[in-house]
This record gives structure tokens, C-alpha cells and sequence, in this order.
């Protein structure tokens, strides 16, 4: 079966001009003409049409798109399979907006105006929360209310105003408040987070990132950083048990200042992760090659003591809570640290 470009319009809904335009810069070239010169498209090129209007879908430029399928053929399967993941992700964003409002609908309808904080949650959700969360971890955080959820924002409100002191004091986050502060900070957005390492980078990506988050909590990115820092201040007393002195000194030295570099390499090696890709893809590897500069600088350069601190990464919980990293994430990583090396 063949199909003129008027027919191939009417079936795909695409343009004249888009096609044609296809045509012109070798994309998509028919693989037929009539006698007349019409263009005629035949099931490969249907086929190629449908690679392409994928990887359109995920936002690949059309140069990028001639290279895939010139490289390997589009791969179909891995294409569709794409697009079901993110039109699944789609259903599940809107899923959890629909209960937001519907929250918020019910109220209203109830004669109860809905409090600010919740009118706030309502727009994050709508504004900020679908390019942050799955639509699961964005249901899981506005489905919490009741008792527990009241004393989680005291209890954080609390922090927060111990935090600003801190920081308005010009205190170190090596010191024995900051960390006890960090800790405790840490403890309650895990609570809010059941406990899911992967939201709480999730939650930590869009409050960095949205200046509105950061007005409604009162905390911006340098008590962010100074959150961040204790933390890793912290864990840095626990490679105590497994390091020399001598390696202490050098993590002393080295350690704590990589911090900032971490959380969004992490967020974007679990979104791999979750993909189901292999740990030696390509969409990996420069990911992990990245993974292990960090670990190698934040090591002082010394690859024995870098090794050391990967193995007790993975054998040690204590180590990884609320670094973003869970036992999954670390076994995937190490898997991919070997092909990594150039």
C-alpha cells in the first residue's frame, strides 16, 4: 500500500509543508514517485514516520533524530515504549492535580474556605510540581494531612527558625547545633517522604529551584547549603570508623566542599534508574563518568581511599540517609563505575 502526501496528511493529521519540508533535508524522502511526480510513502517510510514523530515527542531535534535513525533504525520498540513511560507520567500528574482540586472543590462546596497553605499547595501543584515529581510521589505528599502532618509543620517551622539563627550568627556547619539541626531537618522531610530517598531529592530539586518555595518555607538556597553542608559534615565523622588518620585529614580537606554537586547528578542517575536503562547505557555513561570525578575529587584525587569510601557507601545505611542515594541507586552506580572508566 501507497499512500500520496494528501492521503498521508488526512490519515496523520501532519502538514504539507512538514512533510515536504521532511523531504528537503533528507529525513524523509518517499521511497516512490508516480508518473505525475507525486510522492508516494510506502510502510518503511510509514514506519520511519512514526520513529520520528516519537522522538519529536521527547523533544529531540531533527538533527538529532536523523543521526538516531541513520545509527541504529529508530529502534521502534524502544521508542513506544518511551512514549507509553511518559504518557503514563502525563496521567499521573494529572491524576494527582484532579485530587487537589477535588479536595479543594469539596470545601468550597462545603462553605469551608480552604486555608492558605492549602490554596498554595493547590498552585505548587498546578505550577511547580509536575516537572519535579512523578505523579505517585506528587499524590503521596498532597494526600498527607490530619494530626501528623500538622506536627510535622510545627516541628519544621520550628527548625526553620532555628536555622535562620544559625545562619544570621555566621555558624559553621561542622558544629555540633548545625548538625544536630541538619539531622533533625532531615528526619521530618524523610517522614515526609515515607522514607523514599528519590523524593526527598525530588522535594530538594524544587525548592532549590522555585523561588515561591522558598518564600512559603522562609528558607533559600543558603540554608539549603547550610543543611546540605552539616549533612555531609556528618557522614563525614562516620568514614571515622573506616579511615586512617591520615585519610581523615585528607576528606577533611576535601570532602564537604563538593557538597552542591551532588543532588542533581543523583536525581538525574535515578531518573536512568527508573527508566530500566543498563547501567553501561549510553545515556549513563556520562553520568556515571561524572559520578566518579566527584568521588574521586571529593577523595582528595586518591583512587584506593575513593574505593574504600564507595564500598562503605553501600554496606553502611547510616551513610546514605538523606543523601538521596538508597541501597537500589548505590548497587546500580557501582555497577556502572567500572564501565565508566575511560
Amino acid at each position: 500500500m501507497q499512500l500520496k502526501i494528501g492521503e498521508l496528511v488526512r490519515r496523520t493529521g501532519l502538514t504539507v509543508r512538514a512533510l515536504r519540508h521532511y523531504d528537503d533535508i533528507g529525513l524523509l524522502q518517499p521511497s516512490a514517485r508516480a508518473h505525475n511526480g507525486y510522492r508516494l510513502y510506502g510502510r518503511d517510510d510509514i514506519a520511519r514516520l512514526v520513529r520520528m514523530q516519537s522522538l519529536r515527542r521527547l523533544d529531540v531535534s531533527l538533527g538529532d533524530i536523523a543521526t538516531l535513525l541513520e545509527r541504529d533504525g529508530g529502534g521502534l520498540g524502544d521508542l513506544v515504549d518511551q512514549q507509553l513511560a511518559a504518557l503514563e507520567r502525563q496521567i499521573q500528574q494529572a491524576t494527582a492535580l484532579r485530587g487537589v482540586l477535588a479536595g479543594l472543590q469539596a470545601q468550597l462546596h462545603n462553605s469551608t474556605e480552604p486555608t492558605v497553605d492549602q490554596w498554595l499547595v493547590a498552585l505548587e501543584s498546578m505550577v511547580a510540581g509536575a516537572k519535579y515529581f512523578s505523579g505517585d510521589g506528587l499524590a503521596r505528599l498532597n494526600a498527607q494531612d490530619g494530626a501528623a502532618a500538622d506536627a510535622r509543620r510545627r516541628a519544621k517551622a520550628g527548625l526553620t527558625a532555628r536555622l535562620q539563627a544559625l545562619v544570621l550568627a555566621g555558624a559553621r556547619p561542622d558544629g555540633a547545633q548545625a548538625m544536630a539541626l541538619a539531622s533533625e531537618w532531615i528526619d521530618l522531610l524523610l517522614q515526609e517522604a515515607d522514607g523514599d530517598e528519590g523524593l526527598l531529592m525530588d522535594l530538594h530539586a524544587m525548592h532549590w529551584n522555585e523561588p515561591a518555595r522558598q518564600s512559603l518555607t522562609g528558607v533559600g538556597q543558603a540554608g539549603m547549603q547550610f543543611i546540605s553542608h552539616a549533612m555531609a559534615c556528618g557522614r563525614l565523622r562516620l568514614y571515622a570508623a573506616c579511615c586512617s588518620a591520615d585519610e581523615m585529614a585528607v576528606l577533611q580537606q576535601h570532602y564537604v566542599r563538593h557538597t552542591d554537586a551532588w543532588p542533581p547528578l543523583i536525581r538525574a542517575v535515578r531518573d536512568c534508574m527508573l527508566r530500566g536503562l543498563a547501567p553501561d547505557s549510553e545515556a549513563m555513561r556520562p553520568l556515571a563518568l561524572r559520578w566518579q570525578a566527584l568521588a574521586l575529587a571529593k577523595a582528595g584525587g586518591d583512587a584506593r581511599l575513593q574505593a574504600k569510601l564507595q564500598t562503605a557507601l553501600q554496606n553502611t545505611p547510616a551513610l546514605r540517609r538523606g543523601s538521596g542515594i538508597d541501597a537500589a541507586l548505590a548497587a546500580y552506580v557501582a555497577a556502572a563505575m567500572p564501565i565508566a572508566t575511560p
